[in-house]
């Protein structure tokens, strides 16, 4: 009886251990478990949460440039004409006129000259002053050289009368030279073109003092320069929003190398109307330029530019100072939607040639640096032109930068005005 009670409670005993062992053992499988869920819910949680992007960065500003050359008046006297003339051929050839500075325009995005004669064709001939007429090939060697516009309002642009003067821009068209100043009809006349150069918008607009008193049809064929029609195209081209105003006016004083009073009214004028270039001809020689800071109606500033004279790019008006002159470079840029502006103006001194060495007529427009830096001069240039040429070095530096460049430090271009910008921008 004492046996059978103490193996009951042996089993019992046994029992319970079992029970506590099996009931340890589940408890330590569902803290396990627990413990991987969590993990795995930690996991997933950190899976959702997405880490932060880094901020785009801003987009590269559009920058556009563009460089424009100007020159000053094309005319073709009679020396010109008949040094060209090649008589097995029966035609005029004037390429030779600009082989030598045609590289300068080949550099450029635009080219920009005065013509100062018409193309009125064969019938009337070959003419010099008083009544210029030019053969049609002028034009179609001027735009081999690079000439890409030309103004046409000039106190010569109606020597040969409307007929002469519409054709000249008839023969412009042909030979693909964008053209402002004399016009063919009323609707031509009131337009206000748009220059589109790499992206940067030019007008151009032209005027002339007069014709000489020389007879045109309508009104409409040359812009004179008179107050409200330079104002009201000026005011109609701000309209269009473009990115310059150039007005290339034919006034002044011939053969005056400093600007008069009435030149300098019609600059403030045409400043005031939203012009931002002005770059004018006739006096047939060199003037000054210079800067301009203009305050526009609603405060602001900007810069304006204006050179008085160009003088003559080629003629065969040979006396100092008529036979010299520049090829003016002019930089610009805009960058995104702001206002374009002008970042450099600069100018290359020339002498047009009359006769070579052999004393024998040769009319090439010619690089001052070119010519006095060349180890051959002696034998291809006469030494009175050699003399000339030292001259307008000097001649041209001290008008245009009002100091004396010597011929040691001499340079195939100079730098008038250069923008400078803060430390924060480009």
């Amino acid at each position: 009886m004492r046996l059978r009670r103490l193996s009951t409670g042996l089993c019992n005993i046994f029992v319970f251990l079992l029970l506590t062992l099996v009931f340890s053992l589940t408890a330590c499988g569902s803290t396990n478990k627990t413990k991987t869920d969590i993990s795995q819910s930690a996991s997933l949680e950190q899976t959702d949460e997405q880490p932060e992007s880094e901020p785009e960065p801003p987009p590269e500003p559009v920058v556009k440039t563009a460089l424009i050359n100007f020159t000053g008046d094309l005319m073709v006297h009679s020396y010109q004409y008949e040094e060209s003339y090649d008589s097995d051929s029966g035609t005029y050839e004037f390429d030779h006129n600009f082989a030598a500075v045609k590289k300068y325009f080949d550099k450029a995005d635009y080219t920009v000259g005065n013509l100062e004669t018409v193309l009125g064709g064969d019938e009337i001939g070959p003419r010099d002053f008083p009544c210029f007429n030019t053969p049609d090939s002028f034009a179609y060697a001027a735009k081999d050289a690079g000439f890409d516009f030309l103004t046409t309002a000039n106190n010569h642009c109606a020597d040969q009368g409307t007929q002469a003067l519409c054709r000249t821009l008839d023969i412009l068209d042909s030979a693909g030279i964008a053209h402002t100043g004399t016009s063919r009809s009323q609707e031509e006349r009131d337009k206000i073109n748009i220059t589109d150069i790499n992206g940067i918008k030019f007008i151009f607009l032209s005027y002339t003092y007069g014709t000489n008193g020389m007879r045109y049809q309508n009104p409409y064929n040359v812009n004179l320069l008179e107050e409200s029609l330079a104002v009201s195209d000026i005011k109609k081209a701000k309209s269009l929003n473009p990115d310059f105003i150039v007005v290339m006016p034919h006034m002044g004083t011939e053969y005056q190398t400093y600007p008069n009073d009435n030149q300098k009214m019609w600059a403030d004028l045409m400043f005031n109307a939203g012009a931002d270039i002005i770059v004018a001809s006739h006096p047939h020689v060199l003037q000054p330029m210079e800067m301009r800071e203009i305050t526009n109606p609603d405060g602001s500033k900007r810069t304006g530019y204006i050179m008085y004279s160009m003088g003559n790019f080629i003629s065969s008006q040979t006396t100092p100072p008529r036979n010299a002159s520049i090829i003016l470079n002019m930089a610009v840029r805009k960058v995104d939607e702001n206002p374009a502006e002008i970042t450099e103006i600069s100018f290359i001194p020339i002498w047009t040639q009359f006769r070579n060495a052999s004393n024998v007529n040769d009319f090439v427009v010619r690089s001052v640096y070119d010519v006095l830096t060349d180890t051959d001069r002696q034998a291809k240039y006469r030494p009175k032109d050699l003399s000339r040429v030292n001259d307008i070095h000097y001649e041209t530096t001290a008008l245009l930068l009002n100091r004396d460049i010597p011929l040691d430090n001499i340079q195939e271009e100079y730098i008038f005005y250069e923008k400078s910008y803060g430390l924060n921008e480009d």
